[in-house]
């Protein structure tokens, strides 16, 4: 494994095969976004988009917390044109990583708000801790989100719940953010990294190809009607048809297959 430190330090990018992982590395403060980790998860997320090597991304912040969003001291120092500039940042960063190739997971402990929960919503998998807190508490500072903590909220949870939680700025369980569509999956703090290698090893298992147009047909055709949807399952795969069924039907690679997924998250 390799582990490369951004020039401040406050991001850790580190590369174990196809599995890139980026870690927020501001404990102290849990890991709020200043305009240094920003502007480098900015760069970090590009570098991926184009890395075709890399087949899973794991977002994660350092210590026992996730992301507790922008880090508010900064801004009092912010012009007007500041705080726009550092907001079509956000905007770019997230929208990359929605559409990137390679599947991505959000592993969450401890404070998860504001920018962090937004970062949570653009990530296919999000695997969290029981004691992880969430909320959408911007509206206590007398901003409004700007990541998706509107838009993209409301299509998960609903336009009720999305209020609730803008309008009224309350931090809520991690019980609550599962139970509204915002977590894959609950674990204590000691299983995280095993529950998130273990979605890993059942993801590399498959093939990359029907991986990817998988997760292109979801996102995409999540947002059209039915009819437009199904136009996108009937494209042609990435690779000759039927290679993968062919494989499948190989005893041994299918007996693996099934035998890694029999139980998984069956519980």
């Amino acid at each position: 494994m390799s582990q490369h430190p951004s020039p401040s330090g406050k991001l850790i990018i580190s590369r174990d095969g196809p599995v890139t992982t980026i870690t927020l590395n501001r404990p102290e403060v849990h890991n709020a976004l200043d305009r240094e980790v920003s502007a480098e998860l900015n760069r970090a997320v590009k570098d991926i988009d184009v890395d075709r090597q890399c087949r899973i991304v794991v977002i994660r912040g350092a210590g026992d917390t996730f992301c507790a969003g922008d880090d508010i001291k900064e801004f009092t120092t912010w012009s007007g044109e500041d705080g726009l500039w550092q907001l079509r940042q956000y905007q770019e960063t997230v929208n990359i990583i929605s559409n990137l190739v390679p599947v991505t997971i959000a592993a969450v402990d401890g404070i998860c708000t504001g920018g962090g929960l937004e970062l949570t919503l653009v990530c296919d998998f999000v695997i969290a801790t029981h004691r992880s807190r969430w909320g959408m508490p911007e509206i206590n500072w007398a901003i409004t989100p700007g990541w998706g903590g509107t838009g993209r909220l409301a299509k998960f949870a609903g336009r009720r719940k999305a209020k609730e939680w803008n309008l009224i700025g309350a931090l809520f369980s991690a019980a609550t953010a599962e139970r509204h569509d915002l977590v894959n999956r609950l674990c204590e703090p000691e299983a995280l990294g095993e529950q998130v290698d273990g979605l890993i090893e059942v993801l590399l298992d498959k093939s990359p190809a029907t991986l990817l147009c998988t997760k292109y047909f979801l996102d995409k055709g999540a947002d059209l009607d039915m009819w437009s949807s199904l136009a996108f399952e009937g494209a042609p795969p990435r690779e000759p048809f039927g290679a993968g069924i062919r494989d499948f039907t190989h005893r041994q690679t299918r007996d693996a297959r099934r035998r890694l997924v029999t139980n998984f998250w069956q519980d």
